[in-house]
């Protein structure tokens, strides 16, 4: 045998092992097809697709995508709201072997533009009622040859092809693309809460593995009827609604949050699990049509980025009679990572994240590299399957973040007795305050806990005699007129007195990502000069 015919051979072979030990997010709704064709996948409106329907699509789209040349490792971006479309992109993009790259939409145009030329996308998938503005965008990033609309019709007044033009006369069958486990499947941007965005660069065995642990973490069945409102270019809820479809559950999606529509989608859907953040279950409590919706059917409610007042949390679960639970992740680590599980919240009062997922190494670590085991508190860090490859063109970057053969997360920590893993604060975000290290999770925590507030932030702002203090700020529910002296009041008597806020200053709203992450760096950019003029002797 020539040395031609047996390196041909060995491309046969390796070509061959990969399809058989294949790893793809695609194979999520082919396997759900094959299991459960005719059941409703997900639902939209009135639209309503079924485990078939939604895989023959996604191999279409995914075809569609060879025969343009965008398969094979190409980048395609998304700039869009949430739709059924958008999910199925998301899967046909895997089958296609092309590596999805979503962003946030709602971001400033530069930043688009910075995001998608260090990506080096060649096509974007665009809302129809946005294409001025994108197309614009798309302008200025060279690797950029094709744009398409997501939900578009390709009729007249929007003349980019849609995923249906897209699509057209393509087989209904699985390309079975050669993939790796170790292929990167998406490369998501850090939400940039405290610092720029990096890209993460997440292969398919990272993002299949978070399909995993949601549906252990969620206790999904094949009879969870679940929402998706946040955004589905987040890696929280797109991994949700991956776990959802792994179980064979029904995804319910919405285009943003709106207390009176879920409500009646509740009613209506008979939704069993639901996804939000602690002010839109703030919101809920407070919408007067609650008490008049049949929430019944609700037995599950997930919450995470932010931490939940107790008293909002025993509201909730009374009211909506539902089992709570928190998740915490990254993007990093692609999440969840940990579950604060529904027997603790209640019994455990504190920042607590809980326990890790069946297939995640959790640690602490001091500042020297050693492992923690005594309760200290030290760096959280993490090994498992979930951990990215790496950050895209950043090569210290990602050296620094994988020190000591751990993923360091830059958040502090602490295990507790029973060891429950207690979450102290980003390492960025831990105040010095006249000598004293101040959590503003737990300022946070404190403020939140008054029946006035809506969201609060706690960060630290230079000051000639404590280096730094502690300043909130804080959004009050409507139509409440607490003012600054009542809520230092509430905090005296909940806090320590170098924990107490020096300032308060009042938003009408936070300067947040599209996730609800709060972006501190912008509170202290803009308060850096709060305390300038103020003598040394004024506390």
């Amino acid at each position: 045998m020539s040395n031609a015919e047996g390196k041909e051979r060995a491309a046969i072979s390796n070509q061959a092992m990969h399809l058989a030990r294949r790893v793809n997010v695609g194979d999520i709704v082919r396997r759900g097809a094959r299991r459960h064709r005719d059941k409703i996948a997900v639902v939209m409106g009135e639209t309503r697709l079924s485990y078939g329907e939604i895989d023959a699509r996604a191999n279409r789209i995914a075809h569609g995508l060879l025969a343009e040349g965008l398969g094979n490792g190409a980048r395609i971006g998304a700039l869009a709201r949430n739709s059924i479309d958008f999910l199925t992109l998301y899967f046909a993009a895997a089958k296609a072997g092309a590596i999805f790259c979503p962003s946030n939409p709602a971001i400033p145009d530069a930043d688009l533009v910075q995001i998608l030329s260090h990506a080096e996308v060649s096509a974007i998938f665009i809302d129809p009622d946005r294409q001025e503005q994108f197309t614009a965008v798309a302008s200025r990033v060279p690797s950029i040859r094709k744009i398409y609309a997501v939900g578009g019709n390709g009729q007249a007044d929007f003349p980019l092809d849609s995923l249906a033009v897209l699509s057209e006369g393509q087989p209904a069958t699985d390309p079975e693309t050669a993939t790796g486990d170790r292929d990167i499947a998406m490369i998501m941007y850090t939400s940039g809460t405290t610092s720029a965005s990096k890209g993460a660069m997440l292969s398919h065995i990272n993002v299949t593995t978070g399909a995993v642990h949601n549906a252990f973490a969620g206790e999904v069945d094949e009879n969870t009827i679940a929402t998706a409102i946040l955004p589905l270019f987040h890696c929280g809820q797109l991994s949700i609604s991956s776990g959802t479809l792994m179980r064979g559950g029904t995804v319910v999606i919405f285009d943003g949050f709106e207390p009176a529509t879920l409500l009646d989608s509740i009613a209506r859907e008979r939704i069993t699990w639901m996804f939000a953040l602690p002010a839109m279950y703030r919101a809920l409590l407070a919408h007067k049509a609650l008490d008049d919706t049949d929430v019944s059917s609700l037995g599950f409610c997930l919450y995470a980025m932010a931490p939940m007042d107790q008293s909002t949390l025993r509201e909730a679960s009374l009211r909506l009679k539902a089992r709570f639970a928190l998740t915490s992740g990254q993007t990093e680590a692609y999440p969840p990572t940990v579950v604060f599980a529904p027997e603790y919240q209640l019994t455990k009062e504190g920042a607590f994240w809980g326990r890790a997922m069946p297939m995640v190494d959790l640690a602490i670590m001091d500042d020297k590299g050693n492992l923690i085991e005594d309760g200290s508190v030290g760096e959280i860090v993490y090994r498992g399957p979930m951990v990215m490859e790496g950050y895209l063109k950043d090569p210290e970057a990602t050296s620094r973040a994988f020190e000591g053969g751990w993923f360091h997360s830059g958040d502090l920590g602490c295990f507790d007795k029973d060891s429950l893993l207690l979450f102290v604060d980003r390492k960025k975000d831990i105040i010095k305050s006249g000598g004293e290290n101040v959590s503003s999770v737990k300022v946070e925590s404190c403020l939140l806990a008054h029946p006035a507030v809506r969201t609060a932030a706690i960060v630290g702002v230079p000051h000639i005699r404590w280096e730094e203090a502690v300043v909130a700020a804080v959004c009050l529910l409507p139509g409440s007129a607490e003012d600054e002296g009542q809520l230092i009041a509430h905090c005296k008597r909940h806090l320590a007195p170098f924990e107490v806020p020096k300032k308060i200053v009042f938003y009408s709203e936070l300067p947040q990502t599209a996730t609800g992450k709060l972006q501190k760096f912008q509170l202290r950019r803009e308060l850096q000069n709060l305390f300038r003029d103020q003598p040394r002797e004024i506390q």
